[in-house]
């Protein structure tokens, strides 16, 4: 029998959200004098807070300001602290379209709604890191290397915990030496801040009927770290991009921040409702930082980290209900992204707050029913981030027939204030937006040259730092074998292809599965046009290591 801990709240996952959450509830009862306060518990399934949390942030800021002390808010950037999240701000920003593999156009001014002039620029792990420290000294304890693998229900259908997954199991399911059960962990409210494509979340969603209005939406973003030659001159620099690589069926774009004098992020994100199975994500960021616009920021550099996540971006729309009996839904897993701005964590920090506020208010009426829960909902339709979410509400959709339209859809939501386009944009699926293979046979790809600043998926995969105990059950799963032999004759087998991590590979005619090499995006059980892959936990501690994305 599995042993069982208690705790009153429980947070899956040390991102932003969860983290925000646990701060908030602690010191909004602290500041009413409370007698007693809640045991708060934070897990994630990384080996380290961080390991698994990854994104190119200009962090909009403002929704720090009431939440973290003045100290903590210097702290964010200040140079006394030699893990601030954020080492300089924006100095200067462009917006390219890009037209091909030479040209581009800058735009003559940046659109209102992408002008990030001031914010900080750096790490999302980093600042992951950073509200974890301040969540520890408010009185919550963060546990890494627990994968929270199946939530637990009640006889009534409330959720009343996590089961966590067991460690040292063989890859034929039996107990290693080093075997260690995995617990139960029950509480009160359990708080859902897994990230895009949370697998318990996504189950919560579907068990309990949360989808929203319209089903939800990803990307992929594929992104390394450069470290080039000292230029103080360029410190702050940001550029977006929209166009080539991508055609202009398909909503794709990069940029490149400069976040120190020697360091670069550079990143380019793929709309995973993209028609043709012979697109490659890993390709086109190639293709993307060769451009003359992107190489001139890189030049001379030197690759040395690497990751990849899905982004949802499906909007507005596609948000589900974030409160049931016994559990909330925070920050990316609620697909909280404002698509137009690119942004997500302030609104990730917010929905952690409202949900903070809220539970403190169960707490002290000592009522945690479903009624009292739903009341952040509430709070999060109050917050400025759901605000941006609702002006953009037909942003996305309309970028999935073309791109020209969705530029004007854009520029229509933004300039009347969300009120048009004011019906709901139809969008397809992103599995079933897949086309079979033109002419039925896959393309000849030109081969791409490979120098430092152009690796292949394998020798990226090694910059990520991830690492799997590969005598471990595969937590990829291939639910019917045979279907795998339809998909390449019809789609030409797209696993190959738009797996960030080159986990799937064809050896004699089948299938082979490389699940050490995973970096845990989801981007297959997303893509698949069949549904065939389904993603699973691993161990808790295996996945990237991912220290400063």
């Amino acid at each position: 029998m599995a042993k069982q801990l208690q705790t009153d709240i429980l947070c899956v996952g040390a991102g932003v959200a969860s983290l925000a959450t646990a701060i908030r509830i602690l010191r909004t009862l602290k500041a009413r004098g409370a007698q007693k306060l809640p045991k708060v518990m934070v897990i994630d399934k990384g080996r380290n807070v961080g390991s698994h949390v990854l994104s190119g942030l200009v962090f909009d800021d403002e929704c720090v300001k009431g939440f973290l002390t003045d100290a903590e808010i210097e702290g964010l950037t200040s140079e006394k602290n030699r893990n601030r999240p954020f080492a300089t701000r924006v100095t200067k920003e462009s917006f390219h379209v890009l037209l091909n593999d030479k040209k581009s156009v800058p735009v003559p001014w940046v659109p209102p709604m992408m002008q990030d002039k001031g914010y900080p620029v750096g790490s999302l792990t980093k600042l992951s890191q950073y509200l974890a420290e301040i969540a520890e000294k408010e009185g919550a304890e963060v546990y890494t290397g627990f994968a929270a693998t199946e939530l637990i229900e009640d006889g009534k259908g409330r959720i009343v915990g996590v089961k966590i997954g067991d460690k040292g199991v063989d890859a034929k399911g039996n107990p290693k030496s080093n075997f260690t059960a995995g617990e139960e962990v029950y509480a009160k409210v359990v708080v859902l801040g897994e990230g895009g494509c949370g697998i318990l979340t996504n189950q919560l969603i579907e068990k309990k009927g949360l989808q929203g209005k319209r089903p939800q939406s990803y990307a992929v973003g594929v992104k390394e770290i450069i470290d080039i030659p000292e230029d103080k001159a360029r410190d702050g620099e940001i550029a977006h991009t929209f166009g080539y690589p991508a055609n202009l069926s398909t909503y794709g774009g990069g940029f490149v921040y400069h976040t120190s004098p020697t360091q670069v992020m550079i990143c380019y994100a793929y709309a995973l409702d993209y028609a043709h199975p012979e697109d490659d994500p890993h390709r086109l960021f190639r293709l993307f930082k060769a451009h003359p616009t992107l190489a001139a920021h890189i030049k001379d550099g030197k690759t040395v980290a690497y990751g990849a996540k899905v982004i949802p971006e499906g909007g507005y729309y596609s948000v589900p209900e974030v409160a049931t009996d016994g559990a909330l839904i925070v920050g990316d897993g609620a697909g909280l992204v404002d698509t137009l701005r690119i942004k997500g964590a302030h609104i990730a920090i917010e929905s952690g707050i409202a949900a903070g506020d809220t539970l403190a208010d169960c707490w002290e009426k000592k009522d945690f029913s479903e009624t009292a829960l739903k009341a952040y909902s509430d709070a999060l339709k109050k917050t400025k981030g759901w605000k941006q979410l609702w002006r953009v509400r037909n942003v996305r959709a309309p970028f999935s027939y073309n791109t020209l339209l969705g530029v004007m859809a854009a520029g229509c939501a933004w300039a009347t204030f969300g009120w048009f386009p004011f019906w709901q944009v139809p969008m397809e699926g992103d599995a079933e937006a897949t086309l079979p293979l033109r002419g039925g046979k896959l393309p000849e790809f030109p081969e791409l040259p490979g120098n430092a600043l152009s690796v292949d998926k394998l020798t990226d995969v090694f910059m990520s730092g991830t690492i799997h105990d590969e005598d471990q059950p595969c937590h990829l799963r291939i639910k019917d074998p045979a279907k795998c032999g339809e998909c390449t004759k019809k789609f030409g087998a797209p696993c190959l292809r738009f797996c960030p991590a080159e986990v799937y590979r064809a050896e004699e005619g089948k299938l082979q599965i490389d699940f050490s090499n995973c970096l845990h995006c989801k981007t297959c059980q997303i893509k698949c046009p069949l549904g065939n892959i389904e993603w699973t936990f691993p161990q808790g501690g295996d996945g990237p290591r991912y220290t400063r994305m």
